[in-house]
């Protein structure tokens, strides 16, 4: 019924949605149930872009009631990317013992690339980039004609598209997709959270910049650190932060959706999945039985 997967014996069971939707929560209960069931420890990675950064907890939503992989694991001064989270990934997967694990994504790419056997772009250096942005300036998609451009410089060859190749596990998906009222409260809930508790983080970046410190550009201009951030500076008021970190939320919110949308389509026959339009019937999933199917 399935496609077989790239790495026999290994089952990803992965619950996807827009930011807000309950993720979290559903992992722990899914990766509990799970662990209940195979007779042995269950580890949850986290897919998302943002939450590998150590200093911004908050900001970026890590807490959570159960521990999980790749949350927290490299400061706001370094990098990371799709390629190091696939590495990772697969080191902490690769024992024999661990034949099944959750994946909480919010991260469309970071998801594909874990999923699914395509080649990822090889890394370019600082020099080659900023080259590949300059020629790719004029084009109507700067950002994806760059990209194309540097793998023309690097000399590698065309990666295809991050939508091809097989499953490399057996999947189960279980897709939070709430209509966009539940989704905007819960996002307008997290954005005074977020305004009110992440302030501290916030400040530390700056205090860091003051010092010296080069701080990746990705998490300067995220969603809550960069709001935050101009409040710190006195450039906007709290009330005005708080409605801007909603705002790039929601439209993000609704990215996430149009990629996760694609993928169950992509991977509809291939993969067992199950979509949830109530974000309050996610939290009363107590059996998880059926979507196991162990």
């Amino acid at each position: 019924m399935y496609s077989t997967p790239g790495m026999p014996g290994k089952n990803a069971f992965v619950v996807c949605g827009p930011t807000a939707s309950g993720k979290s929560e559903l992992s722990d209960t899914l990766a509990d149930s799970l662990t209940e069931a195979v007779g042995h420890h269950v580890p949850t990675l986290v897919v998302d872009s943002m939450q590998v950064y150590r200093e911004v907890p908050v900001i970026t939503n890590q807490a959570r009631r159960r521990q999980a992989d790749l949350v927290g694991i490299v400061p706001v001064t370094g990098g990371w990317s799709v390629a190091d989270h696939r590495v990772r990934a697969e080191e902490i997967t690769r024992s024999p013992e661990k034949t099944h694990f959750v994946l909480d994504a919010g991260t469309g790419m970071y998801l594909n690339a874990l999923l699914l056997d395509f080649p990822l772009a090889p890394r370019v250096s600082p020099e080659l980039r900023a080259r590949a942005q300059a020629e790719a300036a004029d084009e109507k998609n700067p950002r994806r004609a760059a990209r194309a451009r540097e793998l023309i410089l690097s000399g590698a060859k065309e990666r295809g598209s991050v939508w091809d190749g097989g499953l490399r596990y057996d999947t189960t998906i279980v897709y939070l997709r709430p209509d966009r009222q539940q989704v905007d409260a819960a996002i307008a809930e997290r954005s005074r959270k977020i305004a009110r508790d992440g302030q501290r983080e916030a400040g530390l970046l700056r205090a860091m910049i003051s010092d010296g410190a080069q701080i990746n550009p990705q998490v300067m201009d995220s969603v809550g650190v960069r709001e935050l951030v101009q409040y710190l500076s006195g450039t906007m008021t709290l009330g005005q932060a708080e409605e801007r970190i909603a705002s790039r939320t929601r439209r993000f919110a609704r990215r996430q959706m149009r990629w996760f949308d694609k993928l169950t389509r992509n991977l509809d026959g291939r993969a067992r999945i199950t979509v949830l339009k109530d974000m309050n019937q996610a939290s009363r999933l107590h059996n998880m039985h059926d979507i196991i199917g162990i």
